[in-house]
């Protein structure tokens, strides 16, 4: 228990700047978790004291005490992705699925015959999914790790899918790969099961792919070629989570048994068919995506090496705490880069002899091998439209500023601070308004005759944000009715213009030097930055403002590469800008103002 007690001589002098920037940054605290979670819970509450009141300070209990509420933190929810993530739905936004009785569609069009989905999923016929976040028939997390794969690809793609089923993500691979304009496309499926290897052939005619042209097997996956038993299975659609059933010795494996009970006097023999010799039937894939039921730890660890070589993304589906610990400890060692990851979740049984069988839900790894894919291509994007005039190309090294670009800046402690220098009045442009915190302070401070707020409003639709379920900030609204309804007065007064999109785009509509200040805190990447100052540059007056938000290479916390800083630099050695001001954060993840040299 804490209470709140007035505290007007204290030394938190300027109570609402304090609590709204560190919940800003409260998410980069990652490697210092409990004392993330302390600090965002207790500013927390001292965000609550009303406007224009006392600061407050929290103290030990005593009586009479207010009962605190504590919120789940994303520690406690985990969904395995951040908006950081979100990007690569952008790269499909312009797809229209269009439906189709006796199918379900997903957002990119990929249609799955509503008789190959288990009962439950059926409900769905003849309906379009949208972007699947938090899922749709699958979790966010798995899609992510499909489409970065998609998004780094270059020439071609090529994909294995082990496990498959009825090959949903081959499919939808291929269907993505067709969206970006990816032509040469390479399939290889492994399916045990042939009422599903059936349903997998199906389902790649339902989506104009050639079964024949690709390598769909009917085979279990091991470490060794050799035969295993198979459950045989009436209803094919209904059957997932099947295994091959090891013999030792001519005796059952009583792991297997237990993992498939009904089916152990009731089996057909499959080959078996080693992961190593999979993957050396091609130089490279750009996915391998593992879902066999309880041995993909044992898969992973006997063809590492194999995989160091020739994959470049693994997604990774997990059936128990133990196997999320082994393959991390695994491709750890190997130098693979975990990029998302959600953990198997379980309830403890001592009843159970196995952790595999305690599973309520399974958990997903993404995996990137750094030997072939770089941060770059991981998160690159596509253009949208024109850089400048085309001519425009900078590198990922930045550029080092001299100290004529500098000479006349100022330092400031808080990007408040910094703020209040700046001239009152004028028009003022926010690229990337979250909450609004910012917005609110910006209004408060310099009171522009003119705000224009640019988002693409979509933080309704990650399940936390900065430790915070979404549910409970937003309440039932979306990302920009949340906005709406924190500024209606300045919005229903002409004051304030809200413009929900992409921001070059939107900002590039506006009068040429029509904003006395341009704060951007958009796209992060190299190209989202570049986009965005690019516009901007023309948009604001001769002797405007630029603000750039985040003057740092990366996000620690997410290990998210940034383009802020190579943006920067490369204005200021090359398009006549300096620095105006400096305003510093506690993380480093500082504020920069640019104005034109005279």
């Amino acid at each position: 228990m804490f209470r709140i007690r007035d505290c007007r001589n204290s030394t938190m002098n300027q109570r609402s700047s304090i609590p709204t920037k560190a919940l800003r940054y409260a998410k980069r605290l990652i490697y210092l978790p409990h004392t993330a979670t302390e600090t965002l819970e207790r500013l927390r509450r001292l965000d609550a004291v009303p406007a224009g009141g006392h600061t407050a300070e929290v103290i030990p209990p005593s009586t009479p005490a207010l009962e605190v509420k504590f919120v789940p933190t994303s520690g406690e929810i985990y969904a395995g992705y951040t908006a950081a993530d979100l990007w690569v739905f952008d790269l499909f936004k312009d797809v229209r699925p269009v439906p189709k009785p006796g199918f379900v569609t997903d957002f990119l069009g990929t249609r799955t015959r509503t008789t190959s989905l288990w009962n439950i999923a059926r409900q769905f016929d003849g309906q379009v999914f949208g972007r699947p976040v938090p899922h749709d028939l699958f979790e966010a997390v798995e899609w992510i790790g499909l489409l970065k794969a998609v998004a780094s690809a270059r020439n071609g793609f090529a994909m294995m899918e082990l496990g498959a089923g009825w090959g949903p993500w081959l499919v939808a691979g291929a269907v993505a790969c067709s969206h970006l304009g990816i032509k040469d496309i390479n399939l290889l499926g492994v399916e045990a099961d042939p009422g599903r290897l059936e349903l997998m052939r199906q389902h790649f005619i339902d989506n104009n792919l050639d079964p024949d042209a690709h390598s769909l097997l009917r085979a279990a996956v091991g470490t060794q070629a050799g035969h295993a038993r198979w459950p045989r299975i009436s209803d094919a659609a209904n059957a997932g989570g099947g295994r091959p059933i090891r013999d030792n010795n001519g005796e059952v494996n009583k792991d297997d048994a237990d993992y498939i009970p009904h089916a152990v006097d009731d089996y057909i023999d499959v080959d078996i068919l080693p992961l190593r010799d999979l993957l050396t039937r091609r130089p490279v894939w750009d996915l391998v995506h593992i879902d066999v039921q309880g041995w993909e730890a044992e898969l992973v660890s006997n063809a590492v090496e194999t995989l160091n070589e020739r994959a470049k993304w693994l997604v990774i589906g997990t059936h128990s705490r133990l196997l999320d610990g082994v393959l991390i400890g695994t491709l750890h060692r190997a130098g693979w880069v975990l990029e998302n990851e959600k953990p198997t979740r379980f309830t403890f049984d001592a009843g159970k002899d196995s952790l595999e069988l305690m599973a309520e839900v399974d958990g997903a790894q993404i995996w990137r091998n750094p030997r072939l894919v770089s941060v770059d291509q991981s998160s690159s994007r596509p253009k949208s439209g024109p850089v400048s005039n085309g001519s425009i190309h900078i590198s990922n090294d930045p550029l080092s500023l001299v100290q004529e670009h500098v000479e006349k800046a100022r330092i400031f402690a808080t990007r408040e601070d910094a703020l209040a220098t700046l001239p009152r009045g004028g028009k003022f442009a926010e690229i990337g308004v979250a909450f609004g915190d910012f917005s609110e302070h910006v209004l408060r401070t310099l009171e522009p005759t003119r705000f224009d707020a640019f988002d693409i409003f979509r933080l309704h639709e990650v399940e936390t944000i900065w430790g915070r379920p979404s549910v409970e900030t937003f309440r039932g609204q979306t990302h920009r009715q949340f906005y709406e309804g924190r500024f209606a007065g300045e919005v229903a007064s002409g004051r304030m213009r809200i413009f929900e999109g992409d921001s070059s785009h939107l900002m590039a509509q506006q009068r040429d030097e029509f904003y006395d200040i341009i704060y951007i805190d958009g796209d992060h990447t190299l190209e989202g930055v570049l986009r965005d100052a690019e516009v901007a540059a023309r948009k604001l007056s001769k002797d405007g403002y630029l603000v750039f938000n985040d003057y740092i290479m990366a996000d620690h916390a997410s290990n998210s590469p940034y383009g802020i800083v190579q943006v920067v630099n490369w204005l200021c050695a090359n398009m006549g800008w300096r620095v105006h001001y400096l305003a510093l954060q506690r993380m480093l993840f500082c504020d920069i103002c640019l104005v034109r040299s005279e």
